[in-house]
């Protein structure tokens, strides 16, 4: 298992499907990418829809600017409520039920606390924090918690400000990370995932 860690906009989501294509062609299995936030977006995302007209899951720049602070907001009031492994407890039981039901290598993509770190690095995963050039914290909880994250990862990296038209950068980045990331651990990997 393979988290990423990062600040909002930093790549998280492009470097996992990169990872993820690197991953199956290399290890010939099937990568299945998981968000500690879907579970999250899933709960809030009916408020959300029916008082902004925006779905918790957009992608668009500007709807995230409106919605993103509801979303730490409730995202944080439930692991005070319910414990700071909510988000991870959710997930875990997701992954477990896709390693299951198929042979595949789970990459988790926004990976945002020490703790998950811990959690992840726990199961036999690895975690590879990333910034990217110029990128800056959308909010005071990612300002603190994103060098808790970047201190404890097992890689970092930062990669230069890209185009969406240039994957091909990102692959290349992407392609550097396994092989350092995979060196030591695929013969573990090969006994839980393949």
């Amino acid at each position: 298992m393979i988290g990423i860690g990062g600040l909002a906009r930093s790549g998280k989501d492009t470097l996992a499907i990169n990872l993820a294509e690197i991953i199956k062609e290399d290890l010939q299995i099937d990568v299945q990418i998981f968000s500690l936030a879907d579970a999250l977006k899933e709960k809030i995302n009916p408020f959300i829809n029916k008082e902004f007209g925006i779905s918790a899951f957009s992608e668009d720049t500007e709807d995230k600017k409106i919605i993103r602070p509801m979303l730490v907001a409730y995202g944080e009031a439930m692991k005070i409520k319910y414990g700071q492994n909510i988000w991870y407890s959710e997930l875990s039981n997701n992954i477990e039920q896709a390693l299951h039901d198929n042979r595949i290598f789970p990459i988790i993509s926004d990976v945002r606390f020490d703790f998950e770190v811990k959690l992840i690095q726990g199961n036999n995963g690895q975690v590879i924090h990333i910034a990217k050039q110029g990128n800056e914290p959308p909010n005071e909880i990612e300002a603190v918690n994103d060098p808790l994250v970047a201190s404890c990862a097992d890689l970092t990296h930062t990669w230069p400000l890209y185009s969406p038209d240039l994957m091909d950068e990102c692959r290349s980045h992407a392609d550097i990370l396994w092989q350092m990331i995979k060196e030591g651990h695929q013969e573990k990997w090969k006994k839980i995932y393949i």
